[in-house]
């Protein structure tokens, strides 16, 4: 607070108006009030505001408190607006829940089965990713795959353990492949296996991942001299790749689909036909 002529500060004076000035402070502040009528006539201003506010507050109303502003009415219109939101909330609520259910119901009616673009697109991402990992992977020399052949019981029970389901390796020395073994690879449905042989000079890589585009017969196609053959049984997506003619690669592709079908596990039983003819 900033002083005032006099050495008197100006919380002095406004002390003095309360009635809280300090004893040894009071004979200064009236020896300057009386050297300043100015002053002392201010100070008296506010006194006589301090005074008519005091008994503005002081004395009671008669008119009577409206009966909106009465504490009971005030008290159960407070109530009433908490029911309110408490019952809006509620409501809400369970708008959602129903709009939720019946917007999941609906979405399970209309999912029930894949479309043709979403079975479309699971084909082409799994052949795509395919088509990469045998470019990549085949023309290795030193290190073709991560686990190797001599290691198959480890390699199919680490990759089944990733891949979520038990895996077969599928046999094909009759046809002069011999498994060089296989690999993890990541894809966008998860994680991937990638199985290797080799004939010659001609190697060949089966891959497959989990998916949800039902069952579809094989689907033939090429990339640049890479033949794959692409089809889809039980959540699982298959693709076989390889360089070599169509007519080749389709009799691999039933002998893999027959190994990995149910039926594959019976020796005795006759060869069930490819799900599906190539397109």
């Amino acid at each position: 607070m900033s002083a005032v002529r006099g050495g008197i500060e100006e919380h002095e004076l406004s002390a003095a108006v309360d009635g809280h000035l300090p004893p040894e402070r009071a004979a200064a502040v009236e020896a300057y009030l009386a050297a300043n009528p100015e002053q002392s006539a201010r100070l008296e201003q506010y006194r006589g505001m301090q005074q008519q506010l005091r008994q503005a507050f002081a004395e009671p109303s008669e008119a009577p408190v409206p009966t909106r502003l009465r504490v009971p009415r005030l008290l159960a219109e407070r109530r009433r607006r908490a029911y309110w939101r408490l019952g809006a909330v509620a409501a809400a609520v369970l708008l959602l829940i129903v709009g939720g259910a019946g917007g999941w119901a609906a979405r399970d009616w209309r999912l029930g089965a894949p479309s043709a673009n979403q079975t479309a697109q699971v084909e082409r991402e799994i052949t795509n990713d395919a088509v990469a990992a045998h470019r990549v992977f085949s023309v290795e020399v030193r290190h073709p795959v991560e686990v190797g052949a001599a290691q198959e019981m480890h390699l199919v029970q680490w990759l089944s353990k990733r891949l979520g389901r038990p895996l077969v390796v599928p046999n094909l020395t009759a046809v002069g492949f011999q498994l060089m073994g296989g690999r993890l690879l990541p894809s966008e449905g998860g994680p991937a296996a990638q199985f290797m042989y080799q004939k010659g000079d001609t190697r060949l890589t089966l891959y497959e991942r989990s998916d949800d585009a039902g069952e579809t017969g094989f689907r033939y196609s090429k990339n640049n001299g890479l033949g794959v053959f692409y089809w889809s049984d039980r959540d699982f997506g298959y693709a076989l790749a390889a360089k070599t003619g169509r007519q080749e690669l389709m009799k691999l592709a039933e002998m893999v689909y027959h190994q990995l079908s149910d039926e594959g596990a019976k020796p005795s039983s006759p060869v069930p036909p490819p799900p599906g003819k190539p397109s």
